[in-house]
């Protein structure tokens, strides 16, 4: 009888790499949802780009996804309204060292000023990452609103 020797790939790597990026991603949100618009930008590449099937246009540069961030921070405060973007099932596909794939499906709770919370949008967002100065920074980012699918 032949026994047949498969190698499995190393896994502790890609592990360390999806705890890593699990991290920022945790950092990145939550400056967003504390109002830590230039934090939630630094997650972003200078040259970044930010798309998603809400806006009605892409979003080019960290200077303008932080100025995008700041309008909906602000409008919130003025309307009473706290949002938590809650992450799960991130998936990430290293393309290279220095270059990764990450997708998540991101839920956007909503408070009012009656405390009530409830979904305000739930959403598929897919990330390209880059790797430099050390630390992991979005270069394109792509969020898909369940309830405002992309117009073809």
């Amino acid at each position: 009888m032949t026994t047949l020797n498969i190698a499995r790939p190393p896994v502790r790597a890609e592990v360390g790499l999806h705890n890593e990026l699990s991290q920022f991603y945790a950092d990145h949100m939550a400056a967003l949802d504390r109002g830590d618009t230039a934090g939630f930008a630094r997650g972003f590449v200078p040259e970044a780009t930010f798309a998603a099937s809400g806006f009605d246009r892409l979003v080019f540069g960290r200077e303008q996804i932080e100025a995008a961030a700041a309008a909906g921070v602000e409008q919130r405060a003025r309307d009473g309204i706290t949002h938590r973007h809650l992450m799960s099932m991130l998936r990430v596909v290293p393309r290279t060292a220095w270059l990764v794939r990450a997708t998540s499906y991101v839920l956007v709770i909503e408070t009012g000023t009656t405390g009530t919370s409830g979904i305000y949008a739930s959403t598929l967002c897919e990330d390209i990452l880059v790797r430099r100065d050390d630390r992991w920074q979005i270069r394109a980012r792509k969020v898909t609103r369940d309830d405002k699918p992309w117009r073809t």
